[in-house]
């Protein structure tokens, strides 16, 4: 019986062998593709300056962001630790030296093109030559009763393609 199971064994392995070599091989190649695209850039054009306000006027400013990158690109706009209220975005400028005093700054974005960064779109596009520039208009309104000082915050933009 042992020499039985044995011969089975060495007939068996002998046919996988043989079978293997008779076409049941297959194999497949896969082409293997890169595009490298222009890295995105950002660049503050400035400031939103206020210059010297009175308590209970009103202020407004205006500057810029530019966007250069690849030409034609799908751009997602977001501005950090902010979220779109309809057209405008707020942001708080505070008082130098103190963690509560602060007041909001009302602002809102459009390309030259007229496309505008909001809560039902945070897409821009870029031009021909790869770039777009991203206009900042903002305002405020201060208190009647606003403490006086130096107020400052901050508008971080990013900026990824999609």
């Amino acid at each position: 019986m042992k020499k039985i199971l044995i011969c089975s064994f060495l007939l068996a392995i002998s046919s996988f062998s043989y079978s293997s070599e008779e076409g049941y091989d297959a194999e497949a190649t896969m082409n293997i593709t890169a595009t490298i695209i222009k890295p995105l850039t950002v660049q503050s054009n400035g400031p939103l300056e206020f210059g010297t306000l009175l308590p209970g006027t009103i202020g407004t400013s205006r500057s810029s962001f530019t966007i250069d990158g690849e030409k034609y690109s799908k751009v997602k706009i977001t501005f950090d630790g902010l979220e779109p209220d309809g057209d405008n975005f707020e942001v708080p400028l505070k008082l130098d030296g103190s963690s509560n005093e602060s007041f909001m700054v009302y602002f809102n974005c459009s390309t030259n093109s007229d496309e505008k960064v909001n809560q039902e779109n945070k897409f821009i596009n870029l031009t021909s030559m790869g770039k777009s520039t991203l206009h900042i208009a903002a305002s405020t309104t201060l208190d009647a009763d606003q403490t006086p000082g130096k107020y400052t915050g901050q508008i971080t933009m990013r900026a990824t393609y999609e």
